[in-house]
């Protein structure tokens, strides 16, 4: 039962993203039917950005393998992680583990680093008691809502991720960036940072981006950067005065800032939230759903929920920034003050 014919795709309302594929008899094997019909799939997320697979038998233990038929190769292990998460099998990841009070803002997986996936799966193997959705938001029309004045700067100049590691606040270096002491200057060589042992206690990174990316399959301009899910603004007003009480500018865990040094103003992150806002689409998980998502296409988030929760994560499609066209391309962010090749700079 693998052929095309017994899974059916019907946009979900009041909105397009993402189409819903449900199977038309029982017995449907979802694995086998994505790995015979991959280049089926690729083209609903071509069209939609995302493709909501419910009611199939297998369920939430399909996530890896359908994100790898649809990525073409294995499930990627997740490297230069920003938020917290916990490996749950092999490849396959808890979602990230803020607490259920706070929401998770519209961003594209791992954008900041100098790798990332091309094509995300989520399952539900336990929906929220109430809330906890993965809302979605169609980079492409995200692109077309903002203003052009501050595009125009971030296609010149791209985003700046900048990150502070030291004692107690947020993740460890060593998780995040994988490796000990003597693997910093390759750590920075190979994922292009600028790498500054501040002090004994504190070290920081600071990663170079493109803001806005070419799809390399539809050829289309999209909106594929982290400048407000990364910036110290994401946990909001209060908490994020609270910690600049506590540790200071210079050792906020995270923050972004636009691609020429400066900070980013109120009324920019406004309106990239804006635009974000009103592409945004949601659904409520339903047990064994499986989601694929084409991480250039659409962003993704995470609302409040109450109740336990349990999403697991799988990617795909390993891509870095030296196979797709940019704006800004990587000559110009090369010929940057601060350039994505500079060596490990520790001092």
């Amino acid at each position: 039962m693998t052929d095309a014919s017994v899974v059916s795709f019907r946009p979900m309302e009041p909105s397009a993203l993402p189409v819903l594929a449900t199977p038309q008899q029982p017995g449907v094997p979802l694995t086998a039917w994505v790995r015979a019909n991959a280049e089926l799939v690729r083209e609903q997320l071509h069209q939609y950005g995302a493709v909501l697979f419910r009611e199939f038998d297998e369920g939430a233990d399909a996530v890896r393998p359908v994100v790898e038929a649809v990525g073409g190769d294995g499930a990627l292990s997740y490297q230069d992680g920003a938020t917290p998460r916990s490996e749950l099998d092999d490849g396959v990841y808890s979602s990230t583990e803020y607490p259920a009070d706070q929401t998770i803002e519209m961003h594209n997986e791992a954008c900041y680093s100098w790798s990332w996936p091309r094509v995300l799966g989520f399952s539900c193997a336990l929906p929220a008691q109430s809330g906890g959705q993965t809302p979605l938001a169609d980079s492409r029309k995200v692109l077309r809502r903002l203003p052009a004045d501050l595009l125009a700067r971030l296609e010149r100049h791209g985003v700046r991720y900048v990150r502070n590691y030291t004692p107690g606040v947020g993740i460890s270096w060593q998780e995040a960036l994988g490796c000990d002491e003597s693997g910093l200057d390759a750590y920075a060589e190979r994922t292009r940072v600028r790498l500054e042992r501040i002090a004994d206690d504190h070290l920081r990174t600071e990663a170079l981006r493109p803001a806005v990316v070419r799809h390399p399959d539809t050829g289309e301009w999209v909106w594929f950067n982290q400048a407000t899910s990364f910036h110290l603004s994401t946990i909001g007003d209060e908490l994020a005065a609270e910690l600049l009480g506590q540790v200071g500018r210079d050792r906020v865990p995270k923050t972004s800032r636009t691609g020429d040094g400066s900070d980013f103003t109120h009324s920019e992150l406004d309106a990239i939230r804006a635009a974000f806002a009103a592409e945004t689409t949601s659904f409520d998980w339903q047990l064994g759903d499986v989601l694929v998502v084409d991480n250039l296409l659409a962003a993704h988030g995470r609302a409040p929920f109450t109740g336990k929760r349990e999403i697991r994560v799988a990617m795909a499609g390993a891509a870095d920034w030296h196979q797709v066209e940019t704006r800004p391309t990587a000559a110009a962010l090369a010929q940057d003050g601060t350039t994505t090749h500079i060596q490990g700079d520790r001092r």
